[in-house]
C-alpha cells in the first residue's frame, strides 16, 4: 500500500491558507485526534488547523482538496496492518535542524490532538509514551550538530512513529483484531 505524503508538497499547501500551523504540527494534530476520536471527520480536523477557508477561491479550494488527501492517506496509514505509517516531517534530505524542528512541532501537534477529546486509559505503555512525546516536544534543536545526532534523531523518529501506532491501537483497537468477550464464553 502506498499512501506516501510528500512533505514539501504538503508544506506548500498550508502556505495558501489562513493558518499559523506548520504541516508537521497539523499532521500531528490529525494523528492525535484520530487516536481519540473514532468518528473523526475532515471538517473536525480542518476546524482545528484553519481559521477559515474560501472554497470559491481556486487556490484555497485546491489546498482543501490536498488536505483532504492528506487526511485520507493518514487515516489509511494509521490503520494499515503492515504499519506503513510515516510522520509528516522533513526527511533526511533536509538539514538536521529542520528535521528536528518538524519532529518537535509534530509531537506538539500530536499531544494537542490527543487533548481534543477526553482520554480514558490506564495503559502504562500509553501513559509512558505520552510522557516521552511531551519530552521530545521540548527538545532543544540547538543541541543537534553532528552525525551521531543524526543517528539519534532517526531513532527518535522511529520511536515516535511506533509509539503513535501503539497509542492509536490501544485507544482505537482494530476491529479486525477485536474478539467480543461474549464469544470467549
Amino acid at each position: 500500500m502506498n499512501n506516501a505524503i510528500d512533505y514539501d508538497e504538503a508544506k506548500s499547501v498550508l502556505h495558501l491558507l489562513n493558518t499559523d500551523d506548520t504541516i508537521s504540527s497539523a499532521h500531528g494534530i490529525l494523528c492525535g485526534f484520530a487516536c481519540v476520536k473514532p468518528d473523526l471527520t475532515l471538517d473536525n480536523w480542518l476546524g482545528e488547523i484553519l481559521v477559515s477557508i474560501d472554497l470559491n477561491n481556486l487556490n484555497e479550494k485546491l489546498a482543501h482538496e490536498q488536505l483532504a488527501q492528506i487526511y485520507n492517506n493518514t487515516l489509511l496509514q494509521l490503520n494499515d496492518a503492515t504499519l506503513n505509517f510515516k510522520l509528516l516531517i522533513a526527511d533526511e534530505d533536509c538539514k538536521l535542524r529542520e528535521q528536528a524542528d518538524t519532529l518537535i512541532k509534530w509531537c506538539q501537534g500530536f499531544l494537542l490532538g490527543l487533548g481534543l477529546q477526553k482520554i480514558s486509559t490506564n495503559d502504562e505503555d500509553v501513559l509512558e509514551m505520552m510522557k516521552d512525546l511531551n519530552e521530545i516536544s521540548q527538545l532543544d534543536v540547538d543541541m543537534l550538530d553532528n552525525e551521531q545526532n543524526a543517528q539519534d534523531l532517526n531513532g527518535i523518529i522511529e520511536y515516535v512513529r511506533m509509539g503513535t501506532l501503539l497509542i492509536q491501537e490501544t485507544l482505537q483497537p482494530s476491529k479486525q483484531d477485536y474478539i467480543s468477550p461474549e464469544l470467549l464464553h
